[in-house]
């Protein structure tokens, strides 16, 4: 990716971080049960992270979302120097078009900075009958065994596709040692369903379908409870989960945004696991 295709799309303005050999990069690959989003918008309270700066699409209308009187621009990135962490904040889906871009110029940022740890965070459909506390991971075949040994179930024969696809592409193409992490969630597998009967015409019909049958929607707090989890094993921090689920319901708002995303006719940058 040249320097120039991404100045062509992306106002970047990203400090540097102290080199520590723990330093590991924490992302999001959102999806409607936003499970992911919330994980990394808890990470930086919790964790009392400092801004680093953002990458900020030239091309698309503005959106700014908005908590509590404070404005906040969607792709911002956040680091504690304690916890030797680093996030990137994606309040609103990157448009399918412009998200190779936007992680390779997130992983050259990276390199840039002696990062070479790189995990991003999603929710699957449920993989069986039933939901269950596994969390999922794919990483380069090397670095395996490094994730099986934390608790984590390697997914077993599957195809990938999606953004999910994307990142994965990106990390096994460089020298990173990069994974991606899955919590299984029944507000996805519900999402799912409505949207595979073909009878729903729109994010809006999905959301009061779902609103009529598992009453007020929110995120899914069970499946970022999950998330959580996993990165505290990641970077060795004991993460308190206390406030998780107040934490999320500040979020609730974003999930016709994400759905809406999610439903857009490009069906091949849907995230799909076979």
């Amino acid at each position: 990716m040249s320097t120039h295709s991404v100045e062509q799309f992306f106002e970047v303005k990203i400090k540097s971080v102290p080199r520590d050999v723990r330093n590991t990069l924490i992302l999001a690959c959102p999806e409607p049960s936003l499970a992911s989003v919330i994980t990394i918008e808890y990470l930086v309270e919790t964790l009392k992270m400092e801004e680093l700066g953002y990458l900020k699409l030239k091309s698309e209308i503005p959106v700014v979302t908005v908590i509590n009187g404070a404005a906040k621009l969607p792709y911002r990135l956040f680091y504690s120097k304690d916890h030797a962490a680093v996030v990137v904040r994606q309040h609103v889906p990157i448009p399918p078009t412009m998200y190779r871009i936007f992680i390779n110029r997130i992983l050259d940022w990276a390199e840039e900075n002696n990062i070479n740890r790189v995990v991003c965070l999603t929710a699957t459909p449920v993989l069986s009958d039933k939901e269950l506390d596994n969390v999922y991971f794919v990483s380069e075949e090397g670095f395996v065994n490094d994730y099986a040994s934390l608790g984590f179930v390697p997914l077993k024969e599957a195809t990938i596709t999606g953004v999910e696809a994307v990142f994965l592409d990106a990390v096994l193409s460089r020298n990173i040692n990069g994974v991606l992490i899955m919590a299984e969630s029944k507000v996805l597998t519900a999402i799912n369903r409505l949207v595979e009967s073909g009878k729903l015409t729109s994010h809006r019909d999905v959301l009061a379908i779902l609103n009529q049958t598992v009453g007020q929607l929110g995120p899914d707090v069970t499946a970022a409870l999950k998330l959580v989890r996993a990165v505290s094993k990641i970077i060795g921090v004991d993460i308190p989960t206390d406030n998780l689920a107040e934490h999320a319901k500040k979020y609730a708002f974003l999930l016709e945004k994400n759905l809406e995303e999610f439903m857009k006719p490009s069906k091949t940058e849907v995230p799909v696991i076979y």
